[in-house]
C-alpha cells in the first residue's frame, strides 16, 4: 500500500487553512486525515490544526498490535470527538475564535480495507479501472440536502449561493453526528481524500482520468495544478492511496 498527501494555498486566500496527516500505525496498517477549517483565517487555520493534532494522538493512542476490525469504528469515533470536543473548549474560551470548525475526511487502512469516517463536504473517492471514480462520502451541506430533496438540480448546485453553507463540522457544536462506512481497496485501486478546493474547480470526470494516467506523485501534483488552473479559489488538499 502506497500514499501521498498535498496542500496547497491555492490562488486567492492569505493563509490555508486545511490540513492533513498520512500516518503508518504498523505492518498494513496506517491513517489519513484532511480537515478544511472554517471560521475566519484564524479560526479556520486553527480548528484544522487542533483537529489534526487530536486525530492523531487518538489514532497512535488508540492503536495496538492485536487489533481487530470490530474495534476499528470505536477508534475512529473517539478520534472525532476527540477533535470536536478540543475545538470546542477553545473556541468557547477564547470569544475571538467562536464559531471556528473543520470538517473532517478520516480513513483507517487496515488489510486492504479502508475504515472511513467522515464530517462536514470533505471528500473520499473510490477509483478503479473498471467503475471509475465513486463518490464514497455524502456532503454534509445545505446543497446536498436541497439536491437530496429534489428541490435543485446537480447543475443548478454547481453555482448555489449556500453551496458554502454546511450542516455539520467538527468543533461547532458539543454533540457531533459522524458518518461511518468501509470498502475493500483491491490491488491497483485508489482512495481519494480531498477538501472542496479540489472539488468546487475540478469535475469528478476529470479527476478520475487524473487518476488513471498518472503515478501517485504526478496524480497528487496534476489535480492540484488542474485546480488552480481552474481559479484556485480555495485551499487545495489531496492524499491518495494506492492499494
Amino acid at each position: 500500500m502506497k500514499i501521498v498527501g498535498k496542500t496547497d494555498i491555492g490562488l486567492h486566500r492569505d493563509s490555508n487553512q486545511d490540513a492533513f496527516r498520512i500516518m503508518a500505525l504498523g505492518p498494513g496498517a496506517g491513517f489519513a486525515v484532511v480537515c478544511d477549517g472554517m471560521g475566519g483565517e484564524n479560526g479556520g487555520e486553527r480548528a484544522s490544526s487542533i483537529a489534526k493534532k487530536a486525530i492523531t494522538q487518538a489514532m497512535e493512542e488508540s492503536f495496538s498490535e492485536d487489533l481487530t476490525e470490530e474495534k476499528i469504528k470505536p477508534i475512529l469515533l473517539r478520534a472525532l470527538y476527540s477533535a470536536n470536543s478540543n475545538i470546542y473548549r477553545i473556541a468557547s474560551e477564547h470569544p475571538e475564535l467562536s464559531g471556528m470548525g473543520t470538517t473532517a475526511v478520516l480513513t483507517f487502512l487496515f488489510r486492504q480495507k479502508a475504515f472511513c469516517a467522515t464530517v462536514g463536504d470533505s471528500r473520499i473517492y473510490l477509483f478503479s479501472k473498471d467503475a471509475g471514480l465513486c463518490q464514497l462520502s455524502k456532503d454534509h451541506s445545505r446543497v446536498q440536502d436541497l439536491l437530496d430533496r429534489g428541490e435543485i438540480t446537480p447543475e443548478e448546485a454547481k453555482n448555489h449561493s449556500d453551496r458554502n453553507k454546511l450542516t455539520r463540522a467538527v468543533g461547532i457544536n458539543e454533540s457531533l453526528e459522524i458518518d461511518f462506512f468501509d470498502a475493500e481497496l483491491l490491488s491497483g485501486e485508489r482512495l481519494l481524500l480531498c477538501s472542496d478546493g479540489l472539488t468546487s474547480c475540478v469535475e469528478d470526470e476529470e479527476i478520475g482520468e487524473i487518476l488513471s494516467q498518472y503515478s501517485l506523485e504526478e496524480a497528487a501534483e496534476t489535480l492540484i495544478h488542474r485546480a488552480n488552473d481552474r481559479g484556485g479559489y480555495d485551499n487545495i488538499t489531496v492524499v491518495i492511496v494506492e492499494g
